[in-house]
């Protein structure tokens, strides 16, 4: 069967529809923009109650996005699961499912206990290259026709088109993590510090709230990474970035790393005074965390508005900053800005 013999099932020509999908597949690179409208499309050609868009990455495939018909009664989790060593990246499948209950070869897929009918699914590796990027599912009450030669055809058409999105739109969302994150540490990069530090400023002012601003350096760092090695600077960095992401306030503090050894942390709503009990307990979390690799010592300043005026705010926490540094070596017990 050829791709005009989709004539008047859905309006157009099988090529016409392909047009279409190519188009809309291609509209946007970020993924949560260009999928949905595509898998809708798609829905409309082949008949279906479920269509999914599953992206491979680290080996683990990941439902990227899926539609559903009105009034079906089976869910899909958005949920990651280990491919199937062996599964074919060239060759389309056709699973059949008798009766109702979890499909065990679609592990997303949560049919109805109570349903007479099993399920028929049509799953088309996404490749680019040989390389597998996804999979693309076409699932059907097993009440209904199975997937025609043509359908099966056409399955594999748009997985061709969608394959590339997926691999581009990938590479699109690791760029923009790149750009707004340190790739040692995970944790937000100077570009996101300075962003957020003037969008958060702005907003202080606006609302006359406090923003807190933390800076902490690692001191001695040089002499850690000789005797450590590489390796050893980068996990100090990798468990000091750990320490201020877990006790940030998820949704509002933002941490960053902004240098080699410096760290930030901007603290909306927080004055000094709980800014510096936060500074405290910080310093002491991440010298516990380091301790097993280096006994590291710690600088931080704080700075505060209204305290200190906006314009003002960074330059202070960087003049305090230096003062603790220069304090450190000459104090036998901790001072404020300096922790040994």
């Amino acid at each position: 069967m050829g791709p005009d013999e989709s004539r008047g099932k859905a309006g157009g020509t099988g090529f016409d529809w392909l047009m279409q999908i190519a188009y809309l597949a291609g509209k946007s690179l970020d993924l949560n923009e260009a999928l949905p409208a595509t898998v809708a499309a798609m829905a409309e050609l082949i008949p279906c109650e479920h269509v999914v868009v599953l992206q491979l990455e680290n080996d683990v495939m990941e439902v990227r996005a899926e539609w559903s018909r009105p009034g079906a009664r089976a869910t899909i989790d958005k949920c990651g699961f280990k491919r199937t060593p062996g599964t074919s990246l060239c060759d389309l499948d056709v699973l059949h499912a008798a009766g109702g209950g979890d499909v065990e070869a679609l592990p997303y897929f949560h049919h109805d206990p109570e349903s007479e009918h099993g399920v028929v699914a049509l799953t088309v590796p996404l490749a680019v290259d040989y390389v597998c990027v996804g999979r693309l599912d076409f699932i059907r009450d097993g009440a209904g026709e199975d997937f025609s030669a043509w359908e099966r055809h056409f399955a594999q058409a748009c997985a061709r088109i969608l394959a590339l999105s997926v691999r581009n739109g990938a590479e699109y969302a690791r760029m923009a993590w790149l750009a707004e994150h340190d790739p040692l540490t995970g944790i937000g990069n100077r570009r996101t510090f300075d962003v957020a530090l003037n969008r958060e400023l702005a907003r202080a002012e606006r609302y006359r709230r406090d923003v807190s601003l933390l800076l902490i350096d690692l001191d001695d760092f040089k002499e850690a990474n000789t005797h450590l090695g590489l390796s050893g600077g980068d996990e100090i960095l990798r468990r000091t970035a750990k320490v201020l992401a877990e006790r940030a306030r998820k949704g509002a503090d933002i941490s960053c790393r902004i240098g080699g050894d410096e760290f930030a942390m901007i603290l909306p709503e927080i004055g000094e005074r709980l800014a510096n009990e936060l500074a405290m307990r910080l310093v002491k979390d991440v010298a516990e965390s380091t301790m097993s690799l280096w006994p590291m010592r710690f600088s931080y300043s704080i700075s505060t508005y209204p305290a200190t005026s906006a314009e003002f705010l960074r330059r202070a926490a960087d003049a305090q900053l230096l003062a603790a540094k220069s304090r450190k070596g000459r104090v036998a017990v901790p001072v404020r800005g300096a922790v040994q």
